[in-house]
């Protein structure tokens, strides 16, 4: 029950962060639109995002910020001990958002990466008006790369589906994962990274939930729950 209550009072704090960034989530014609298109076709979406990083940014990006929020409650306390967190493939920083909020961390160092300058300046509002505790960076970067150090954990939603190759070549798979990688993903991307991990690495958790859109947020999320489904990497140790 305790448990239960605690994730009920992180999703409620959340919904005030978040409608600190309303101007940046308050749908538009263009999102509205985004949204039915995407609702109407049911598959894996592989999106534009210099064009449509505004659209994708107000139809998606609380609900993705808030299956992030679920999967991260899964760490428990560990989420404070990451110091140094690399959100891969971060858009508009969704995943980058609810860590910072969970984690609570004045000395987080945390880098978004992305290849989309339209979705990494939504980032940098969306993290100036959050005011949330921690260093933040977000840089253009075309993944998959090497990040030129191994972060305490990277952090990943829904770059994965779009970059399927990378699971199966351990070399590209390699350059993406810190010391732990968390990935939000669809059950399908997850079920294929559980299958194709390369030797070095083993699952520590894999996770499946349903969130509750908590109701001062449902204006802009537009449905009332959504399903999450993470998986949580670790290397190794020789």
């Amino acid at each position: 029950m305790e448990c239960v209550e605690g994730q009920t009072r992180h999703f409620e704090e959340f919904a005030e962060v978040l409608l600190r960034c309303h101007h940046l989530y308050h749908p538009t014609t263009d999102s509205i639109a985004l949204l039915n298109a995407v609702k109407s076709r049911r598959q894996i979406e592989i999106f534009d995002y210099s064009r449509s990083a505004d659209a994708f940014t107000r139809a998606f990006g609380i609900r993705n910020s808030l299956k992030c929020l679920q999967a991260l409650l899964n760490l428990g306390t560990a989420i404070h001990t990451y110091q140094k967190v690399c959100d891969l493939g971060c858009g508009s920083g969704a995943f980058s958002l609810a860590f910072a909020y969970l984690a609570g961390n004045p000395g987080l160092e945390l880098h978004g990466l992305d290849s989309s300058e339209s979705q990494l300046s939504l980032g940098r509002q969306l993290m100036s008006a959050a005011r949330l505790p921690g260093r933040f960076a977000f840089e253009q970067r075309s993944l998959p790369a090497m990040i030129g150090y191994l972060p305490d954990l990277a952090i990943s939603s829904y770059w994965f589906c779009e970059n399927k190759h990378v699971i199966a070549d351990p070399e590209l798979f390699d350059l993406m994962v810190g010391w732990e990688l968390l990935i939000v993903d669809y059950e399908e991307i997850i079920d294929g990274i559980a299958t194709c991990l390369p030797k070095g690495f083993h699952v520590l958790a894999r996770h499946s939930a349903e969130v509750e859109i908590p109701a001062a947020l449902t204006e802009f999320v537009a449905q009332e729950k959504a399903k999450v489904h993470s998986i949580h990497i670790s290397r190794t140790m020789d």
